[in-house]
């Protein structure tokens, strides 16, 4: 699975909502449609914001590099007060050498004329910038692929609850009907005891499927950081895809392979280390750097001068460093070397995900579709024996396993349709498309 965490946690959820909506108890609140819990996740959650962040590094982290062509000034002056002035006499006139209050300031302008090891340090800084954007999309994609996963989630406890509600009520109903044979004597207190023993076991499973229920709505809010309305809107394009949806698998692939962001954040980080490898020869050529310098004091002295200037150009040669450039080129080089080869395996599973998540998508419509055959067979089944059972032809025991069997029915339909929703998103993240089938951007 290309989301091994997210994957992980939607297997643990044995259940998928139907078509139907909410109950009708909720029809006063606004439903929650899955793309503004998308948008509430990738614009509220804090691993999508701190990626923007990352970016926002990496973008400083360029400019920084790029520094080192534009100059520095720098400007700086001093203020110093005496007890006395110092003079001397030069000529017949009186020289000022140190005055009660001096003044002075210095102007000192740098600018590098060649330096070989800026150019693959900037180049390595702008790689890393383009895979920090690349990874901040990715993250946002992966935050907003865990809000749809929460989001069926939370609609399949849901449906859970809806259908254990369902069955305490037939239950309840069943145990009336005993009740009310056994008081005609009808039937013995078998019946009766059956009966009570089916609302005990029906109340205790839908008390279990609240509770589940209100917890994956917890859950579901601290993923967007925002409350969770009471209604939330059954999102059919999940849950009955077009049929061509995942045909070509060929094409999916090769296109998978270009639209993944992963797979392009990991070819600029190993990109970024081929330049870092780069940087320890380029210490070997010399570097130029042109200087200029400024003064002005109120202290003219012997010179007579106010202001001095002077400018050259300093030049560094490092002719031998002890080896040290050749072992850092070794090891960067091994580096990008390894880094390659994380981009090769990332770029090749691309074909295993894509091609997991149609069979995984061919299987989970086979299943819906002979999921919906044995609700109806157990909902026939239910009915007769509900009638045979108020006609006196059934034993409570039958009417209970009928209840049952209905149930169970609802719930493996309910979970089949979360396999289904569930099989539709990871085939669109095997792609690296966002959770409505776009390709994203970065």
């Amino acid at each position: 699975m290309l989301f091994p965490r997210l994957g992980a946690r939607l297997l643990l959820v044995p259940f998928l909502l139907p078509i139907l909506g909410s109950p009708a108890a909720r029809a006063e609140d606004t439903p929650l449609t899955i793309e503004e819990a998308i948008r509430l996740a990738v614009s509220r959650n804090e691993r999508a914001l701190a990626s923007g962040e990352r970016l926002e590094a990496a973008e400083a982290r360029v400019t920084k590099a790029r520094a080192v062509f534009f100059p520095d000034v720098e400007v700086s002056g001093a203020w110093t007060h005496r007890p006395y002035e110092r003079t001397t006499t030069v000529g017949g006139e009186e020289v000022v050498l140190s005055k009660y209050d001096a003044f002075n300031s210095t102007f000192t302008a740098k600018q590098v004329l060649f330096d070989a090891r800026a150019f693959p340090v900037l180049k390595q800084t702008r790689s890393e910038r383009d895979a920090a954007r690349y990874e901040a999309a990715e993250q946002r994609r992966i935050v907003a692929f865990e809000a749809s996963a929460a989001f069926l989630m939370t609609l399949g406890y849901e449906q859970v609850a809806a259908a254990a509600d369902r069955r305490v009520e037939l239950a309840r109903r069943t145990l009336a009907d005993a009740r009310a044979r056994f008081e005609a004597q009808i039937s013995g207190s078998n019946d009766v005891t059956r009966a009570e023993l089916e609302v005990a076991s029906a109340e205790r499973e839908a008390t279990r499927a609240h509770n589940e229920e209100q917890t994956s709505r917890l859950a579901l809010a601290n993923l967007l950081v925002a409350p969770v309305p009471a209604r939330l809107d059954v999102p059919l394009r999940l849950l009955s895809p077009p049929p061509e949806l995942g045909t070509g698998d060929g094409d999916l692939v090769e296109r998978a392979r270009q639209v993944r962001l992963d797979v392009a954040a990991q070819k600029k980080r190993a990109e970024a280390f081929l330049y870092f490898a780069k940087e320890p020869m380029s210490r070997f050529f010399p570097s130029l750097v042109g200087r200029a310098d400024g003064r002005w004091t109120n202290e003219a002295g012997l010179s007579g001068r106010n202001t001095t200037w002077t400018y050259g150009i300093d030049l560094s040669w490092s002719l031998f460093d002890s080896t040290i450039s050749i072992a850092d080129t070794r090891e960067r080089k091994a580096l990008a070397r390894a880094s390659s080869l994380e981009a090769q395996l990332l770029e090749r599973s691309v074909e295993l995900d894509v091609k997991t998540a149609l069979a995984n998508l061919a299987n989970a419509r086979a299943a819906v579709s002979q999921a919906g055959v044995a609700l109806e067979a157990a909902r026939k089944n239910a009915s007769e024996t509900s009638t045979l059972y108020r006609e006196g032809l059934a034993n409570a025991l039958s009417a209970a396993d009928a209840n049952q069997s209905l149930f169970e029915a609802d719930v493996a339909r309910t979970r089949e349709l979360y396999t289904l929703g569930a099989a539709v998103l990871d085939l669109y993240a095997a792609q690296g498309l966002d959770p409505e089938g776009k390709e994203p951007r970065p």
